[in-house]
């Protein structure tokens, strides 16, 4: 096993697991609006509902900012070129 077999292997965990973690923060997310909603009326509530919110989108952020590392790297040192990005098509 070389170098860059290892390498590969590591590089595809983690963009196995990177999808797994964005659904997470994803719900996080969703979680946050639900919660941030139904406590409209207390105000320590709000803030603790908009913590959610925001640890939510700043997982999501890190997430796709690895993501788009890990791509970059992967295609500079040519360790493959079977990166999936995710794309959204508008017909």
């Amino acid at each position: 096993m070389s170098l860059t077999d290892i390498i590969n292997k590591f590089i595809n965990i983690g963009l196995q697991v990177i999808p797994f973690l964005g659904t997470v923060a994803f719900l996080t997310f969703l979680f946050g609006i639900a919660r941030f909603i139904k406590s409209s009326g207390s105000s320590e509530d709000v803030k603790k509902n908009k913590g959610l919110l925001i640890w939510g989108v700043v997982g999501l952020f890190i997430l796709v900012t690895i993501w788009g590392i890990i791509s970059f790297l992967k295609d500079e040192f040519g360790f493959g070129k079977d990166v999936i990005i995710p794309q959204i098509q508008i017909r």
